[in-house]
């Protein structure tokens, strides 16, 4: 039996069952990156949709607030993507933190065709690639063992997972309802998505 599969789901679900220490230190070590449309995320998230048709700024903001969170927690790197695909420019990134970065397409190109482009070239990089998207036929083009395509309300419901384990570990009922996982982002990287949230 291929033990890959039984590792994706250890770690999609282990905030909530745990995992054996010795597994556990496995996991970490593997380098993992997930590559997330955003727009696709941002569609699937009512909160984030919402804020959508307000400011497409504000919602870009809260989901990369989000990942950057979720990354940071997880030590896994990531990268969102933004379509803007009828700008005249080239790939803008940015760097928000240490492990997560937000790009936005250049002039010809989706997001989809981005996430296609990076896991051809850099799937050799990388143990295991998450690509999160709602786009069936790119969950089709990235099939490999090492490629794991995951819904974005799948991807959704980890994040919210993740924020459930950390209020319940590490802080009292009482103030549960206060904490955030981006209350264990550094400074500069608040800083940093204050700055793309107003730009």
């Amino acid at each position: 039996m291929s033990f890959e599969p039984l590792v994706f789901c250890i770690v999609i679900k282990e905030t909530i069952i745990g995992v054996h220490p010795w597994l556990n230190r496995y996991i970490y070590k593997m380098k993992k990156i997930v590559l997330i449309d955003g727009l696709n995320v941002i569609h699937s998230s009512p909160l984030l949709k919402r804020l959508l048709f307000q400011d497409l700024r504000r919602a870009q903001s809260e989901l990369v607030r989000l990942i950057t969170s979720w990354c940071s927690f997880k030590k896994i790197e990531g990268y969102v993507i933004f379509d803007a695909y009828t700008s005249p420019f080239p790939d803008k990134k940015e760097q928000i933190c240490s492990l997560v970065k937000v790009v936005y397409t250049g002039e010809g190109k989706s997001a989809d065709t981005y996430i296609e482009k990076f896991v051809a070239q850099h799937k050799y990089l990388y143990d295991y690639i998450y690509v999160i998207t709602s786009d069936y036929s790119q969950g089709m083009t990235v099939v490999d063992k090492h490629i794991l395509p995951l819904s974005p309300q799948n991807f959704l419901q980890e994040i919210k997972a993740s924020q459930k384990y950390l209020k319940e570990k590490y802080f009292p009922t009482s103030v549960q309802s206060g904490y955030y996982l981006s209350d264990r982002l550094g400074k500069e990287t608040k800083e940093k998505l204050e700055k793309l949230r107003n730009s």
